[in-house]
């Protein structure tokens, strides 16, 4: 009987230790992503200053009409009303750009006469001062697949690093859990390229993988650190 009940016991252990585990390797989302670069900022004594949120698509559009129905239908789905459209020997942009009180958004459709197998770009592009995931909400509407998502956030250090950028910069990396692949340093900037396990979305560089960025800019009146997933697409 002892033996029986001590049985039935490590089963049940081993039921708890797996949906624990389970769990934990549950896929973190864009948006704790962003939350988690935002606060290894802050805790680094960093200001946030700016955050961007872009996400894209691609498709494969063979002729005008096909490329008139689809601006249609993003321009329903995101409530747009009017698109700035440019046109080139290459193919057509259309652009709509909005400003809120807190934040402002971009929605770019691209499409190249080229034939290749992706010559259509869907983007929807968010940035602002203060992050709230409402922002974004409208992504889930815009896109038929799951777009690639890149997010992006920048600060300015409260005061001037003494000495070597690179010592910030490890600590940010630490704070995130991220690992160390490539790194360019001089004098007064510095740019690391990461990876974090836990992050599922990964790019590949000279067989390694890569998923979060790190930049500090050293300037005669501030430091400016920008750190991005899976890689910066701002300027710094």
């Amino acid at each position: 009987m002892k033996l029986k009940l001590k049985a039935i016991l490590i089963v049940a252990l081993s039921v708890v230790f797996f949906l624990v585990g389970y769990r934990e390797m549950k896929p973190i989302s864009d948006e704790q992503k962003m939350e988690n670069m935002i606060k290894a900022l802050e805790k680094n004594d960093a200001k946030v200053e700016k955050w961007s949120w872009l996400a894209r698509e691609t498709k494969t559009i063979s002729n005008i009409h096909t490329f008139q129905k689809l601006l249609n239908d993003v321009k329903g789905k995101a409530n747009i009303q009017k698109w700035d459209l440019e046109q080139s020997p290459d193919g057509y942009k259309a652009t709509s750009y909005k400003k809120f009180a807190s934040y402002e958004e971009r929605v770019v459709v691209t499409w190249s006469k080229e034939n290749t197998k992706e010559n259509t770009f869907i983007i929807f592009e968010v940035s602002g001062a203060k992050w709230d995931p409402k922002y974004v909400q409208k992504m889930n509407k815009i896109f038929n697949e799951k777009p690639i998502i890149y997010t992006c956030v920048q600060g300015v250090l409260n005061d001037k690093i003494e000495g070597v950028l690179q010592n910030k910069t490890n600590q940010v990396l630490k704070d995130l859990s991220a690992r160390a692949i490539e790194q360019v340093e001089e004098r007064a900037f510095v740019s690391v390229s990461a990876y974090n396990k836990k992050w599922d979305d990964a790019l590949s560089t000279n067989r390694e993988k890569i998923n979060v960025q790190i930049a500090i800019r050293s300037t005669n009146n501030k430091d400016t650190i920008v750190v991005g997933t899976p890689i910066i697409t701002s300027e710094y």
